[in-house]
């Protein structure tokens, strides 16, 4: 039970991340137009790269989405912090870093458990 929680809202966590980069860098992040394809290259690509992985729920693109996932809490508490207009995104992206974080952790570390008792 507790591995499916942690799995779905690790998941959950992890595509609200990227729905939010998509959000920051198209409509929230007051960029210029000429500037939004580029925001979204920054803001997007690097969660991109282990998604495959962390769908078919891969050990190592797991690990390496929370790698990633530490650059979005040091990013959104800086939003939070410096804007003070802007910190409730900066708030949100932080909480969805830190439940990806820590819900893939647990995920990984619950399901080793299980297979280890089960096998």
């Amino acid at each position: 039970m507790k591995v499916t929680l942690t799995r779905w809202l690790s998941l959950c966590s992890y595509l609200g991340m990227i729905a939010f980069g998509m959000a920051w860098a198209i409509s929230l992040g007051e960029f210029k137009p000429n500037q939004v394809s580029f925001m979204l290259v920054v803001m997007v690509l690097p969660l991109l790269f282990p998604l495959r992985g962390i769908l078919h729920g891969r050990d190592k693109a797991i690990v390496w989405g929370t790698l990633i996932s530490l650059l979005y809490i040091v990013h959104g508490g800086m939003g939070w912090w410096s804007e003070s207009h802007l910190w409730v995104w900066g708030m949100l992206e932080t909480l969805l870093a830190v439940t990806y974080l820590f819900t893939a952790s647990f995920f990984i570390r619950w399901r080793a458990d299980n297979r280890q008792n089960n096998g």
